[in-house]
C-alpha cells in the first residue's frame, strides 16, 4: 500500500468517523465510494456503533436492578441479600477462619445473637453479603431442627436453649486462643 493511498484512506476513514449518523446508508455510500476499504469502513461502522450505542435510553439508570447495585456499592459489597440456610457455605467458614461446623451451629441459629460481637456479626454479615440487621433478625428466629428429627424419637422433639458464641466455637474443637482471635473487636 503506497504511503499516498494510506493517507488518502486515513482522510477518508476519518471523514466516515465524523459523520453525524453512521447508519447503513451513510456506510453504503462510503462503500460505493471507495470500494477499496470495504473491510475497513466496515470495521469502523462497527466500533462507532458499540462505542456510540444508538438512542439515549439505553442504560435505564433508574431501575430496580441499578439502585440495588447502587445501594449495594455504598454499603461496601453488602448486597443487603436475604440471608438463607444456603448462604452458610465452605467459603464463609474459610473467610472467618472457623470450622464448617460452627458455622453450621450458626446456620441453624443455636446462637444467642447478644453473644456476637459487634466486629464478628459484621464480617460474617459481609461473607453472607447482607446486612447486620438481616442477619440477626435470621439468628433470631427459631432453631432449626435436625431433618428427621421427629422419625427418630419416641416424643416431640424440642429445639435446645441457644448457647453462647463461646460456647459454640468451643464445642466444634476451637481452641481458647482461636476463639480470641475469631472474635476479636477490631
Amino acid at each position: 500500500m503506497p504511503d499516498d493511498r494510506k493517507d488518502t484512506a486515513e482522510e477518508i476513514l476519518s471523514a466516515f468517523a465524523v459523520e453525524p449518523a453512521h447508519n447503513k446508508a451513510t456506510l453504503d455510500l462510503y462503500l460505493k465510494q471507495h470500494p477499496e476499504l470495504a473491510a475497513e469502513l466496515i470495521e469502523l461502522s462497527l466500533e462507532l456503533e458499540m462505542a456510540d450505542p444508538p438512542g439515549e435510553d439505553v442504560f435505564d439508570t433508574d431501575s430496580p436492578t441499578v439502585n440495588a447495585a447502587w445501594a449495594a456499592f455504598n454499603a461496601g459489597g453488602a448486597t443487603d441479600a436475604p440471608v438463607t440456610a444456603a448462604s452458610f457455605t465452605r467459603e464463609v467458614a474459610n473467610s472467618l477462619g472457623i470450622k464448617l461446623s460452627a458455622l453450621m451451629g450458626l446456620r441453624d441459629k443455636k446462637v444467642e445473637i447478644q453473644s456476637l460481637p459487634v466486629a464478628f456479626s459484621a464480617r460474617l454479615s459481609r461473607a453472607l453479603a447482607t446486612s447486620v440487621e438481616r442477619l440477626k433478625d435470621y439468628l433470631a428466629g427459631p432453631q432449626a431442627m435436625p431433618a428427621g428429627a421427629s422419625f427418630k424419637s419416641d416424643a416431640k422433639p424440642e429445639p435446645k436453649s441457644k448457647i453462647s458464641i463461646e460456647q459454640l466455637l468451643a464445642e466444634c474443637g476451637h481452641t481458647p486462643e482461636q476463639i480470641a482471635n475469631i472474635l476479636r473487636e477490631d
